[in-house]
């Protein structure tokens, strides 16, 4: 893709049906990448959404871009979990849950846009585990360009 995609990106994400009452909700972030080669860096910054506590809404990114086409994968500093009560909490001694993004980038409408999933939890019955994903839409433009 001869786009540079190094820079500031404004974006947004959707909840996918796993999340009930909450799907179609959207979340506003704001994404600092640099891209070296293919490689593609950066940190991501959410305006709220499920699970963010204090301390674990920046976010790494590392992923790569190839064409139209871009992948990489968002992790928080700690795993976040919801209370009783509904509130979220950050556990520092657990690793966060890998959040996995896929998308292209449309030139027509100079941004990109993809499908996002997640492992919420797995459960082990012995000689079979059993994986709870949850998927959703995102997009992001590219701030300034």
């Amino acid at each position: 893709m001869s786009y540079n995609i190094s820079g500031q990106w404004k974006g947004y994400f959707w909840y996918g049906k796993e999340y009930g009452e909450l799907e179609g909700e959207s979340v506003e972030f704001m994404m600092f990448l640099e891209e070296n080669d293919g490689a593609v860096r950066g940190k991501c910054f959410e305006m709220g959404g499920v699970g963010v506590a204090e301390g674990a809404d920046l976010a790494e990114i590392n992923g790569f871009v190839k064409g139209t086409q871009i992948s990489f994968i968002k992790k928080y500093a700690n795993a976040t979990f919801l209370d009783e009560d509904g509130n979220a909490y950050a556990d520092p001694s657990k690793a966060s849950q890998e959040i996995h993004y896929e998308g292209e980038f449309d030139r027509s409408k100079m941004q990109f846009e993809g499908k996002w999933e997640i492992i919420e939890k797995v459960e082990d019955y012995g000689d079979t585990l059993i994986e709870y994903i949850a998927t959703g839409t995102w997009m992001m433009k590219k701030e300034n360009d």
